[in-house]
């Protein structure tokens, strides 16, 4: 990012303007035309599956065969809309589903349980149509042996029929209720008084994030044995949008470009005394081919700015650029660079290489999409070459679930193998770290063609964050070998800040290569195995990926398990005390 991209960045985020951004929310719907009903047909339950499915939302059913009566949620296309009475109980009075479509849901709320609709997946539901039954429509127009005419004979009495629908969250927690009126009778003036006959609309979506809706009935017509009204309302097209539930594992901190020589703490590029972080043995030399996405400002194409130690200015980058959405549609081919080094990179223990971005880390929370401690991140793949014609890329994984705009900001912990996922501005200087074991089992890689112990390039290549490019998640982690890792069956579209000018796309501001690892327990890699490893690796204990409490580097013990537990503690324990050369 150019620093007068950023200072206009920050300059809106200290003045909390907030920039709508807009974008177009696809729902999913559950509307029942996926029950294949009969013509003027319902079903209630009587086959005993004790409730159906629609989109991927289960409604709860209870069928009682001694009595052939059921509660909780039936299913129906019948159009008529004329009959009374009990006969009435699986008719909408509209005499279609909602927008004239065929099949709508009855719920009839009974003694037994509370009918419930339950989300495959937590999601926040946006709203539902709803209309009265037959049955309770024409009990409550007319009266009936068992209720009253609304309003009574004079019309004054301020009756009502209330529909209340509860949302609760994944611990069975109550995240809020939403009252709806199907009938009211309570205003002053008789022109006001209505009992529903049309679909009509009840917005959910303060509810927040739910598993389950829970509906309820209440009349103002009650007696000895509770409510009279008929317990019936019709429903249709419950529209829902599935929150992910994708957990944030990639917790590893960057690689930090300075340090204070006194304690070998992270510093700033601007403390007096810093100095580059030793652990670094050196850096990028040549750029040996670049390409630019079009219209990037002419000071951020000089490739010697992406060469030699990391500085942690904003201005001393090389822009690749950034595409639209409609050069991604004529093929427009990404940015890139290629860099070479003095020395080749050998696959050590642990990380071997760092690339620094210049990415802000968030301050604020504002309309734009910024979220506090989330990153204002711009994506590459990375790939490595032994003869700079065979490259073989890292398998990077992106769990950030949807665009997040021009000003957006991402979860580090959801994204793995892409460089541009640490914070490199604002006296903050990280990079992102790469480890060459990760690709040994490429194709290139065991077919010799790319030696992982001589690598000589390394190249990078913008993903313009509209969602067009895919991560590998699928590729990274096998979903079987644990219940939670469902979200590695597939791949993933990346999402980073996008459309971004000037500077646009990822910035490369240094590429360093790492001193070998000698202990493997230096978690922190401060160069020496002690007490703050101990609790890092005390924190992560019990832990495996997936979790959020899950460390990569906590898993010492060979093979690798992906759990964090006794095994690893005794590497640690093992190492611990020692302390890598690059230290003195």
């Amino acid at each position: 990012m150019s620093s007068i991209r950023l200072n206009q960045v920050m300059h809106f985020l200290s003045f909390m303007v907030v920039l709508v951004i807009t974008s177009t929310v696809y729902a999913d719907v559950a509307d029942f035309e996926d029950m294949n009903l009969l013509p003027e047909s319902y079903w209630n339950g009587s086959d005993g599956p004790g409730g159906f499915v629609s989109g991927d939302i289960r409604f709860s059913n209870i069928y009682n065969s001694d009595w052939d009566s059921w509660e909780g949620f039936s299913c129906s296309n019948i159009t008529d809309n004329t009959t009374s009475g009990l006969d009435g109980q699986y008719n909408a009075i509209t005499g279609a589903g909602q927008a004239g479509t065929a099949s709508y849901a009855v719920c009839c709320v009974g003694w037994t349980e509370i009918p419930t609709m339950t989300l495959n997946t937590p999601a926040v539901v946006d709203g539902l149509y709803v209309t009265n039954s037959n049955y309770a429509y024409y009990s409550m127009l007319n009266g009936d042996m068992f209720s009253k005419k609304f309003g009574g004979d004079s019309g004054n009495d301020p009756d009502f029929f209330l529909l209340t629908v509860t949302g609760k969250d994944s611990d069975g927690v109550i995240t809020g209720t939403v009252d709806f009126y199907l009938a009211d009778f309570r205003s002053g003036n008789n022109n006001d008084d209505y009992i529903l006959d049309t679909w009509e609309y009840v917005d959910l979506s303060s509810l927040g994030t739910v598993k389950t809706i829970e509906v309820a009935l209440s009349s103002s017509d009650t007696g000895d044995w509770g409510m009279n009204t008929p317990a019936y309302f019709a429903l249709d097209s419950i529209e829902y949008q599935p929150v992910s539930v994708y957990t944030a594992p990639y917790t590893e901190a960057g690689i930090n470009g300075y340090i204070n020589p006194d304690d070998r703490q992270p510093a700033s590029p601007d403390d007096s005394g810093a100095i580059i972080n030793p652990i670094f043995k050196g850096w990028a030399t040549e750029a040996v081919s670049c390409y630019q996405a079009p219209g990037v400002d002419p000071q951020w194409s000089d490739t010697d700015k992406a060469l030699g130690p990391v500085t942690g200015r904003f201005d001393d980058i090389f822009s690749l650029g950034d595409l639209s959405v409609e050069q991604i549609g004529e093929g427009v081919l990404p940015g890139q660079i290629t860099v070479t080094f003095d020395e080749p990179i050998r696959n050590g223990k642990g990380y071997d290489f760092v690339i620094f971005e210049n990415g802000i880390l968030a301050e604020l929370s504002t309309g734009n999409g910024s979220v506090p401690n989330q990153l204002m991140a711009e994506l590459a793949y990375v790939e490595v070459s032994s003869n700079g014609q065979d490259f073989a890329r890292f398998r990077g994984v992106s769990l950030t679930e949807e665009a997040v705009g021009k000003y957006g900001t991402i979860d580090m912990n959801k994204v793995h193998n892409l460089a541009g996922k640490h914070p490199n501005a604002y006296g903050i200087c990280t990079g992102t770290p790469f480890d060459l074991e990760d690709i040994k089992n490429d194709p290139l890689v065991t077919a010799g063609v790319v030696d992982i112990n001589d690598i000589l390039f390394v190249r990078i290549v913008d993903i313009p964050g509209t969602g067009d490019f895919s991560d590998n998640a699928a590729e990274c982690v096998n979903p079987d070998t644990w219940p939670d890792w469902d979200n590695y069956k597939n791949t993933h579209p990346i999402y980073d800040a996008w459309l971004t000018w000037g500077s646009g796309g990822f910035d490369l501001e240094a590429v360093g290569v790492l001193h070998e690892q000698q202990f493997s327990a230096d978690i922190n890699l401060d160069g020496i195995v002690d007490e703050a490893d101990l609790e890092l690796i005390d924190s992560a204990m019990g832990s495996h990926f997936g979790q959020s409490s899950w460390m990569a580097r906590c898993d010492l013990a060979e093979p690798k398990d992906m759990v964090v537990d006794d095994a690893d503690l005794e590497v640690l324990m093992e190492q611990l005390h020692g302390e890598e050369q690059w230290r003195y």
